[in-house]
């Protein structure tokens, strides 16, 4: 029976998802040791009879853990849809399959892919350095001629909406409804 040692971090940081997508690669299931002032992501053995064995601490909820690095890295509302669709609901001193985390990892970054395709969209739409549609339509709305926006200031509005889909994409909001963007921008080219 062999444990393998995947990675050690101090107590007070969390593993995240690279330490997990270490910890699946020869092994069937993943827990969660805390060792004095170390957390440490561990890997199963297997018994010359075929059967995995592992220990863990009972107190410490792999699978918890494993949600939160997923919602640090792809937001709440990837990481909760993912939990949801394979049954992750937290469970102390429980494995958690090398399988699972790696189905997991690959939804996340299907799903993250996915929607940052749509915000790319609905960002080139409102571009003032491009032009977009939507923000010819939201200068024709607020009686603006497009063509009166310097070169840096159609790059500063660009900017200032980039930072805003960063924001709505950590807090989970994303896609950015197109609706929200033109609000944003409306905001942006009123100032």
């Amino acid at each position: 029976m062999t444990i393998h040692l995947s990675a050690s971090l101090p107590a007070h940081a969390p593993p995240d998802l690279d330490h997990f997508k270490a910890a699946t690669e020869g092994t069937d299931v993943v827990y969660i040791s805390v060792s004095g002032q170390s957390m440490q992501v561990l890997g199963t053995g297997t018994t010359p009879g075929g059967r995995s064995v592992a220990w863990v601490a009972p107190d410490v909820d792999t699978t918890r853990l494993f949600t939160e690095a997923l919602e640090h890295r792809y937001g709440i509302g990837i990481s909760q849809t993912i939990a949801r669709e394979l049954g992750l609901h937290p469970s102390p001193g429980t494995p958690l399959s090398s399988r699972t985390v790696e189905r997991a990892l690959d939804m996340a970054r299907t799903s993250s892919q996915a929607l940052e395709g749509v915000d790319f969209i609905t960002q080139l739409n409102c571009s003032a350095t491009t032009q977009g549609a939507g923000f010819q339509s939201t200068c024709q709305t607020l009686g603006l001629d497009p063509a009166r926006f310097t070169p840096q200031q159609r790059q500063d509005i660009d900017t200032a909406m980039q930072a805003r889909f960063q924001q709505a994409v950590a807090q989970g909001h994303s896609p950015v409804p197109f609706e929200t963007a033109q609000t944003w921008l409306r905001e942006l080219l009123q100032t």
